[in-house]
């Protein structure tokens, strides 16, 4: 399941910027590595921003695979790959 953070004012505004980041899309913002296993974290299409991990639920698709700067979503048996912007 998805996971609301805390997101400084810097990172909320770097993760809105319409010169950089595609608007009403959902973008990768960054990957890590948890103790409970990798993350990513999403920003949507009306700018909130999630942390998931694989199996979360997110735009009605699930979180399959989570790889260094790579997330990928199925959503109606349809794979779709997220990377990085500017990556």
């Amino acid at each position: 399941m998805a996971q609301n953070v805390e997101i400084t004012p810097e990172t909320q505004a770097a993760a809105t910027q319409t010169a950089e980041l595609p608007l009403m899309e959902t973008v990768l913002l960054g990957t890590l590595t948890a103790p409970s296993g990798p993350k990513a974290i999403l920003r949507n299409g009306y700018g909130g921003v999630s942390t998931v991990s694989i199996g979360s639920h997110i735009n009605g698709g699930e979180v399959t695979t989570i790889r260094d700067g790579e997330v990928f979503i199925s959503r109606n048996g349809r794979g779709i790959k997220l990377t990085i912007p500017g990556s």
